[in-house]
C-alpha cells in the first residue's frame, strides 16, 4: 500500500533530521533547528529523553558504545535532584524550576482566584503550583520510564509522595476523574513507579482502575466527559498504565467502536492518541480489525500534512511547530519540524506498520 510505503520512507528518513538537531553532542537535542527562543535553548532534560526514545525507535541506540551508552543514561540520571515540597530524587529542570518561580502581578492575582474557586465544588482549576508539581512529575515520569526501556535504572531511588496502600488509594480517589486525560496522566504515572519499585501497588492500581471502568464507551472516568477528545486521550493515559503492568484493557471492543465512531482532530497528540487506544485495543481482540486497519491507512495521509519532505521531520501542529513544553516557551512556532512532533508520528507510523506486520526487525515500539 502507497501510505506503508511512506510509512518506511519517514521513518527512515527521519534519522536525518534527528540529527540536524543534536547540540554536536550526542545526548543534547534542541526541539527546532530555527525559530528557538532562551527557554529552548537551557532546556536540555525532556530534550535529551526524546531523543533517546528515537535512537531506541530507530535502532540507533544499539550503534553506540557501551561507554556512550552509559554517558547518555548518566547524563539524564544527573537530573536527579532535592527541591521544595517535591518527591525526594525528582528529575528536574532548572529551566522549570525559574519558568514556575516567575510570578507577574497578573499571575499571582490569577493564582488567587483560582485557589478561592476551588473552595467550590463545581470549580476545580491547577493553581501555579499543582501545575509545576504536574510538570516535574510528567519530566520523572518520562525519564525513569525512558531510562527503563532501554535497559538501564535511575542513579537514585524515586519514591513517590504516595507510597503505602492508603496514601495511594487516597490519592487515586482524589483526582478529577470527570476530567480522564489529566488523571490518567497520574495514573500512568503511578503505575511506572510501582513497576520500578518490584511491582509494589500493581494490584491496587488494578483494582482501582477497573472499578472506573465505563462498560460503554470502555474509557476510564466517574462522570462522562462532555468531549470526545477527553474520553479518548484519557483511555490513552490509563492504557499506557495498564501497559506497564502487564494488564489487560477491560472493554476494549466497547473502546474500539468508541474511537470508530468518534474520530478526532487529527494533530498533535491527538492522532498518536487515537492510534495508540485502536493498537492496543487491536492487539488484544480481532474485532474489527479491518476497519482498523483502513484507520490506520486513512490516518496516514493526515500524519503526512506534518511531515517536511525536506528536512525529514514532523511538527508537532500542521503548518507550526510546538511552541511550548510545560508551560515554557521554546520556539516561535514556525513551519519547520520539530523534535517532540517527529517523536509522536514516528512511533503512530511505527505502531501502523506493526499492525500491518510490515515493521522491520531493528525498528522498536517503546512503552510510553
Amino acid at each position: 500500500m502507497k501510505n506503508l510505503d511512506f510509512a518506511l520512507h519517514a521513518i527512515d528518513s527521519s534519522k536525518k533530521f534527528i540529527n540536524s538537531l543534536n547540540k554536536k553532542d550526542f545526548k543534547k537535542f534542541a526541539p527546532t533547528k530555527s525559530s528557538l527562543n532562551n527557554g529552548s535553548e537551557l532546556l536540555s532534560l525532556g530534550f535529551s529523553t526524546f531523543g533517546l526514545k528515537l535512537y531506541y525507535m530507530l535502532g540507533e541506540w544499539d550503534k553506540l558504545s557501551d561507554s556512550e551508552r552509559k554517558e547518555w543514561i548518566d547524563y539524564i540520571n544527573s537530573f536527579q535532584k532535592n527541591y521544595k515540597n517535591l518527591p525526594k530524587n525528582s528529575f528536574l529542570d532548572n529551566v522549570l524550576i525559574n519558568h514556575y518561580s516567575k510570578f507577574s502581578p497578573s499571575s499571582l492575582l490569577k493564582d488567587l482566584i483560582r485557589s478561592i474557586l476551588n473552595f467550590l465544588p463545581i470549580f476545580q482549576y491547577d493553581t501555579n503550583s499543582i501545575k509545576f508539581k504536574k510538570a516535574v512529575n510528567a519530566e520523572t515520569k518520562q525519564a525513569i520510564s525512558t531510562i527503563y526501556q532501554v535497559g538501564f535504572l535511575n542513579s537514585k531511588p524515586y519514591i513517590p509522595e504516595q507510597n503505602d496502600d492508603l496514601s495511594v488509594k487516597e490519592y487515586l480517589n482524589s483526582l478529577n476523574w470527570s476530567t480522564p486525560w489529566s488523571s490518567g496522566a497520574q495514573f500512568a504515572s503511578m503505575c511506572v513507579y510501582s513497576k520500578i519499585n518490584s511491582s509494589e501497588y500493581d494490584d491496587l492500581l488494578q483494582e482501582f482502575i477497573a472499578s472506573i471502568a465505563n462498560s460503554d464507551t470502555g474509557s476510564y472516568y466517574t462522570t462522562k466527559p462532555n468531549h470526545s477528545r477527553e474520553i479518548i486521550n484519557g483511555a490513552m493515559k490509563v492504557l499506557t498504565g495498564l501497559d506497564w503492568l502487564d494488564y489487560e484493557i477491560h472493554y476494549p471492543e466497547k473502546l474500539i467502536d468508541y474511537c470508530i465512531n468518534n474520530k478526532p482532530v487529527m494533530e498533535g497528540c491527538d492522532i498518536v492518541d487515537y492510534i495508540y487506544v485502536l493498537y492496543r485495543c487491536s492487539a488484544q481482540t480481532d474485532y474489527k480489525k479491518e476497519a482498523i486497519l483502513k484507520i490506520f491507512n486513512d490516518s496516514i495521509d493526515d500524519i503526512k500534512k506534518l511531515y517536511h519532505e525536506g528536512s525529514g521531520g514532523f511538527s508537532y501542529f500542521r503548518n507550526k511547530s510546538q511552541t511550548h513544553y510545560y508551560g515554557v516557551p521554546i520556539t516561535d512556532g514556525e513551519n519547520e519540524p520539530d523534535l517532540h512532533g517527529t517523536l509522536l508520528c514516528i512511533w503512530a507510523l511505527m505502531m501502523i506498520l506493526d499492525a500491518n506486520k510490515q515493521l522491520e526487525e531493528h525498528y522498536k515500539l517503546i512503552k510510553p
